[in-house]
């Protein structure tokens, strides 16, 4: 039974890093408790805040990936405390007329209370430890013709794979 529930707190850290990097809001919030705490570096406070913060932070970041690794968990009946590291890749738009953009790179670790209430495992307290925080000028050389992510619900993983799963509910 132990493994199962590992398994179900740690898709819930995989479900907010795809959220976030698809700016699916409703999905990050479904992460949480309605009445959890998450200190953000520069926010610190309820769910429905961290979500107007991250809005207006992201609104300029035109790619984003989250990398959760190291997920360790200590797992009580209906509590269970989990570390994790993460590892962020922050595009930022290119400006008008230029050819490189910014990209931040944050090393951080959350380290977060889950709770299991009405059988769901979500996140109850967070705080986000941080490691390391750079930037650069980069030069994107992606080929154009290829498939490239979006952060959006035009993203391939929502009309592949959610959506199709969506219908079958």
């Amino acid at each position: 039974m132990s493994l199962a529930e590992k398994q179900a707190i740690a898709e819930v850290l995989y479900r907010y890093a795809r959220a976030v990097d698809r700016k699916d809001f409703d999905a990050v919030a479904a992460c949480y408790f309605e009445d959890a705490n998450d200190n953000h570096g520069g926010y610190n406070g309820g769910v429905a805040g961290l979500l107007e913060d991250m809005e207006v932070r992201h609104r300029t970041i035109d790619s984003s990936q989250h990398f959760i690794t190291n997920v360790l968990i200590d797992l009580g009946t209906d509590i269970a405390d989990a570390e994790s590291y993460c590892l962020c890749y922050l595009r930022q738009q290119r400006k008008p007329g230029e050819e490189s953009q910014l990209l931040l790179t944050i090393r951080c670790r959350y380290v977060d209370r889950f709770e299991k209430r009405n059988g769901q495992w979500r996140i109850a307290d967070r705080i986000v430890v941080f490691d390391e925080s750079r930037q650069e000028l980069i030069t994107d050389t992606l080929d154009p013709a290829w498939v490239t992510s979006t952060r959006s619900f035009d993203d391939p993983v929502y009309s592949r794979f959610i959506q199709s799963a969506r219908l079958r509910l």
